[in-house]
């Protein structure tokens, strides 16, 4: 059986599972009521986005609008796992160090997608190569998805309980001990995208 039937087996069981649980995952920091809920999300667009509000219409026609996903840390946190994130990556000592730590930095309180996707972008060259070698294919993720695995990379509460218990066993055997680039020819900038897996600890 190769990794990706056991990584698609494992997610389908994962999603019966949270199909069947009275539990619901809720967004990363959405207050209580949807009204605070909303207000605050305003806020946070103005400040970090201030262009991203619909343009008016104008003579030349209306401008583009940013699209933002509703992102749940939950589903991001259950994506590192099912998509093999976790065979490279490790989150509270959980995982490879194949590649960087995603630890998020204690108290993190915001979320920055285009940040989480600019350290993806710098790294694409590695991660694909390490894909490629040790999975056979290429991940494909939707940009929903990206958003999910972004909340929990950026969410330190939430990655203070992940364990090696929300791993299966198939997928704890190829997990990666060593950094590639130390014993590999990787592009020589790799130190740079990633400086603390230059000794192999976490950021």
């Amino acid at each position: 059986m190769t990794h990706r039937d056991d990584l698609q087996r494992f997610g389908a069981k994962r999603a019966v599972e949270s199909a069947d649980s009275d539990e619901v995952s809720k967004p990363l920091t959405a207050p209580q009521s949807p009204i605070l809920f909303l207000a605050a999300l305003a806020v946070w667009l103005l400040s970090a986005y201030p262009n991203a509000l619909p343009a008016q219409e104008s003579a030349a026609g209306s401008q583009p609008t940013l699209v933002i996903p509703l992102i749940d840390v939950e589903r991001g946190r259950q994506l590192f796992v099912n998509k093999g994130c976790v065979i490279c990556h490790s989150i509270n000592g959980v995982g490879g160090q194949a590649a960087a730590a995603l630890d998020a930095p204690p108290g993190q309180r915001s979320i920055d997608i285009l940040d989480f996707v600019a350290r993806m972008f710098l790294g694409a060259s590695a991660m694909l190569d390490l894909q490629a070698t040790e999975l056979g294919y290429q991940i494909a993720l939707q940009p929903q998805e990206i958003g999910d695995l972004a909340a929990f990379v950026y969410d330190s509460r939430t990655q203070a309980d992940f364990s090696y218990a929300e791993v299966p066993v198939p997928l704890q055997d190829w997990i990666l001990n060593e950094p590639y680039w130390e014993f590999e020819e990787w592009p020589d900038d790799l130190p740079e995208i990633y400086p603390e897996m230059q000794d192999g600890s976490k950021r």
